[in-house]
């Protein structure tokens, strides 16, 4: 594993709260890093970096991501959250990435999200220094 898949390990998926997670970069549309044996398809990382340019369509319509249809529940500039009956989809947004993760029905949603805001305010601290 490569630094970047340590922390995220570390941070959400062992922690239990994550069920799959990934680092994009908003720019170039491309794949930072995945937890562990993670597939993403181009659709899908294209899908994720665009869900923030057009957040009131994203609330009206949803968000298909990596075979699901989610539910949007909050779309800013900042933060993404969706649901698909009791999964999730949770985006954080910064100058650099896209941090991302799934949970499932096995999972807590609001200390998935915590979780994943948790890291990400890191990364945002990290492009300030």
């Amino acid at each position: 594993m490569n630094q970047l898949q340590v922390l995220l390990h570390t941070a959400l998926i062992d922690s239990g709260h994550i069920e799959k997670c990934g680092l994009l970069i908003r720019d170039t549309s491309q794949i930072k890093t995945t937890s562990v044996g993670y597939k993403l398809e181009q659709s899908d990382v294209d899908t994720l970096v665009n869900a923030f340019n057009q957040p009131t369509l994203l609330r009206k319509k949803g968000l298909y991501f990596n075979e699901v249809y989610y539910t949007c529940i909050r779309a800013d500039n900042e933060a993404i959250y969706a649901k698909e009956n009791n999964r999730g989809l949770i985006l954080i947004k910064t100058k650099v990435y896209i941090l991302f993760g799934t949970f499932n029905d096995r999972m807590n949603p609001a200390i998935a999200i915590e979780a994943i805001e948790k890291l990400g305010d890191y990364f945002k601290a990290k492009e300030q220094q």
